[in-house]
């Protein structure tokens, strides 16, 4: 029961982190969609950088809930998540 908890606890954090990525992800095409109409100018770096970092953090999470499915295997989390996996988005 507890496995069961932690991993629909760790599925509720990836589901928050993607939606996180998704929202960032949104601005950025909103910008940019505007920008190509010369009406505004295009995303910042910063943007990018923070879509990354959120991008980065839904991918760490997937590894960790991966982990919890397979019952927890010798691979780390960080093992994992630099495992040549895709970004999840």
């Amino acid at each position: 029961m507890e496995h069961d908890e932690a991993l629909l606890d760790s599925l509720a954090a990836l589901r928050a982190a993607h939606d996180k990525a998704s929202r960032l992800m949104a601005e950025i095409a909103a910008l940019g969609a505007v920008a190509l109409k010369g009406r505004g100018s295009v995303p910042s770096l910063l943007q990018l950088q923070n879509y990354m970092q959120a991008l980065a953090q839904a991918q760490q999470q997937a590894a960790q809930c991966e982990e919890l499915l397979l019952g927890g295997s010798s691979r780390t989390v960080a093992e994992a998540a630099t495992g040549g996996r895709p970004y999840v988005h």
